[in-house]
């Protein structure tokens, strides 16, 4: 399908190609069957975040880096749970829960609490924090759209970037989708 995505640009139907949850041979390939066409591949939007860094473990990153991809990240405050939404006493329902248990929330809490800490220093949310490290968010309201904003004009340290990248992965991550294994 990628050369249908290519003949949508051809025929003006579309600006650029993107894709989503692409390993990175998958990457490879797509980005090399554009290049013949004179097409870039724009984007590949991927599960990412502080607790989730797959992209970085199995070469997608650095991939997408490599070759000039816009990697896209969703779900960057881990579904919420990286903002403070959830504690261990409070757990999402539904499908959310049977990732965020209580088990989890609990190891999570440490890294939690140094987010809200740093964020206080800066006058900003851990939303704001968090999206500092791995940006691009899809807000879901206006009140979210203008927490992202304000995620944005300001930097943590790469001293405290690192502190929280160091925490998260003390904490085993969540699981991913069966699809980046492709």
């Amino acid at each position: 399908y990628i050369d249908g995505l290519a003949d949508a640009v051809e025929q003006g139907l579309v600006k650029a190609v993107g894709v989503s949850n692409y390993s990175e041979k998958r990457l490879r390939d797509a980005y090399d069957q554009l290049k013949k066409r004179g097409i870039p591949l724009a984007s590949n939007h991927v599960n990412y975040s502080l607790i989730y860094r797959l992209p970085e473990e199995n070469g997608v990153k650095s991939t997408c880096d490599e070759l000039g991809i816009t990697l896209i990240a969703y779900s960057p405050l881990a579904q919420g749970a990286l903002t403070g939404k959830y504690t261990p006493s409070n757990t999402p329902t539904g499908p959310r829960g049977s990732i965020y248990t209580p088990e989890f929330m609990t190891k999570l809490q440490p890294l939690i609490n140094r987010i809200k800490e740093i964020g206080e220093g800066y006058g900003k949310t851990p939303t704001q924090v968090v999206l500092n490290v791995v940006p691009i968010p899809g807000a879901r309201n206006a009140e979210q759209a203008q927490e992202f904003a304000d995620a944005v004009g300001w930097k943590l340290s790469n001293d405290e970037v690192e502190e929280l990248r160091s925490m998260a992965s003390q904490v085993k991550p969540v699981v991913g989708f069966p699809i980046e294994k492709l």
